[in-house]
């Protein structure tokens, strides 16, 4: 999905390489998955399925950061057939995808889209096309191009995710510190022992998965009539990555965003700064009832959305004035002041407070905005 940036040291952020940005953001994953859950569930790979209408479902993960990581999937059942919206970052989501389409339905898969390029959003796509041959798979070019461009490293990561990911926590739990490198309160410790739980599973997933590289790509628009629905899929610019699409179904009102849109903290390993609000406002111009993001609930209304704009902005000004003040990176980061901010977004938990640091705060967003001010567009993170 995207990735945590920093490790904490000597009460200073320290900006990782990407590998070990990988490993951060999946533990911090975990983590938060276990203060939702309280416990760890039996099956992770699974869905919490929403009817947003009598044609549309929405597959939302309970918790949207437990581990492993997987996007919410939406999908939309026509005359002739269904249109998926995201297909889950696992075979496993990906047969959850097909399990549920053939219980509401007859009809076959026909077209999949994919909101952007990272793997919790598209490594269910084998268990689709094994399930339905005949199935058309679209991404936006920029997408494509780092699919075909990542899966051999991701061959090679896949081996060893979780022996990495099962080291990382012993070391912390040992040294009684927290992911950031914080001291580790006991909640925390707590959660990430029960997380280990689930590392098994997600190995096996792991190491059956195939990569599916989408068959034909579109930079603009593309509308598809099902019948009755009407199914818009849109590119409004570059946010999350440079290549988002988001699916907008107006005659519902609905919209499923992809991973510009997450919760319940904004979650942006490489945004692009400079677009990100507008990407933002011209979903929000379309005036929707129902939001579907990447990861999080389902939103009604554009509150959050509104959050997200105020946040980016907030970000993108106090660090303007700071790098005009002549301050280096790290210090620029330290001087941002967003306590009104976040608690918008943590409204007391000291859980998410620390996932807002670790993000926002001392994070990927906030190393963006300082390379804005250069017109140094973000390094998409794998």
């Amino acid at each position: 999905m995207f990735v945590q940036v920093l490790q904490r040291g000597n009460g200073r952020s320290l900006l990782a390489s990407g590998a070990i940005k990988h490993l951060a953001f999946t533990l911090a994953a975990l983590s938060l998955a276990l203060c939702r859950a309280g416990e760890v569930r039996a099956n992770p790979f699974e869905y919490q399925w929403q009817q947003l209408s009598p044609a549309v479902w929405a597959g939302i993960r309970q918790d949207p950061f437990e581990l492993p990581q997987e996007g919410n999937s939406v999908f939309v059942v026509g005359d002739r057939g269904v249109v998926v919206f995201d297909a889950g970052g696992s075979p496993a989501m990906g047969e959850a995808i097909v399990a549920k389409v053939r219980a509401v339905t007859d009809r076959p898969i026909t077209h999949v889209f994919l909101s952007h390029w990272h793997g919790d959003h598209m490594r269910g796509l084998q268990a689709i096309r094994s399930a339905f041959p005949q199935v058309q798979i679209f991404a936006h070019p920029h997408a494509r191009e780092f699919i075909v461009a990542t899966q051999d490293r991701w061959l090679r990561r896949r081996e060893t995710m979780v022996p990495n990911i099962r080291r990382a926590v012993a070391d912390a739990l040992s040294k009684q510190h927290d992911l950031a490198g914080e001291p580790l309160v006991a909640e925390e410790k707590q959660w990430l022992e029960k997380g280990l739980a689930n590392t098994e599973q997600l190995d096996r997933e792991n190491k059956r998965t195939a990569y599916v590289v989408p068959d034909a790509t579109f930079t603009d628009r593309m509308t598809l009539h099902l019948g009755s629905e009407e199914l818009q899929l849109l590119y409004v610019g570059r946010a999350h990555t440079a290549g988002d699409l988001v699916l907008w179904l107006p005659q519902e009102r609905i919209v499923a965003t992809g991973d510009i849109v997450t919760g319940p903290v904004p979650l942006m390993p490489s945004p692009y700064v400079r677009d990100y609000a507008g990407a933002l406002n011209r979903i929000k111009a379309l005036d929707f009832k129902t939001l579907v993001p990447g990861h999080g609930p389902i939103e009604s209304g554009s509150q959050y959305v509104d959050l997200l704009i105020d946040t980016i902005d907030t970000v993108a000004a106090q660090m303007h004035a700071a790098v005009a003040r002549g301050m280096p990176k790290e210090q620029a980061i330290a001087s941002l002041d967003l306590a009104a901010i976040e608690a918008r977004y943590t409204h007391g938990d000291v859980f998410l407070a620390h996932r807002f640091r670790d993000y926002v705060m001392s994070g990927s967003l906030a190393e963006a905005a300082y390379s804005m001010e250069s017109n140094t567009d973000p390094q998409e993170v794998f």
